[in-house]
């Protein structure tokens, strides 16, 4: 089920995102910036949250806020995934995942895409 959700967009979004560098580390990238091509627009000023959309199952939650940059007048949308169960955390002293007390909580990751208006993916931007 989708739903449209109004209201401070922008307190729904990440301020930045790790982007891998391949065996070099990472770097954080801001995401108040326009991610079409060829639009260098990096002014959280010139960028206006349209609406969100939102849908959730038992493996993932999925965010996707449009956004309309004033600068190239086109719309995208930031696509924010929380995969909920990627692992277990391991307690100190504990050498197996099954000793983990029941109520320990799976560890989450966040991945973000941009998507244009379509929905068709531009690419992905990196982790949050």
């Amino acid at each position: 089920m989708v739903k449209k959700i109004q209201g401070n967009l922008w307190l729904e979004i990440p301020g930045y995102a790790w982007v891998a560098l391949a065996r070099r580390g990472m770097e954080k990238i801001s995401l108040d910036q326009c991610f079409l091509k060829g639009c260098e627009n990096q002014d959280i000023k010139m960028l206006e949250p349209l609406k969100k959309e939102e849908y959730e199952d038992e493996k993932k939650q999925v965010k996707k806020i449009h956004i309309k940059c004033k600068k190239c007048g086109g719309i995208f949308q930031l696509e924010l995934i929380t995969l909920k169960k990627v692992a277990r955390p391991m307690q100190k002293g504990k050498q197996e995942r099954n000793q983990l007390d029941d109520d320990t909580e799976d560890l989450s990751m966040g991945i973000v895409n941009a998507l244009d208006e379509t929905g068709k993916n531009i690419g992905n931007i990196g982790f949050f």
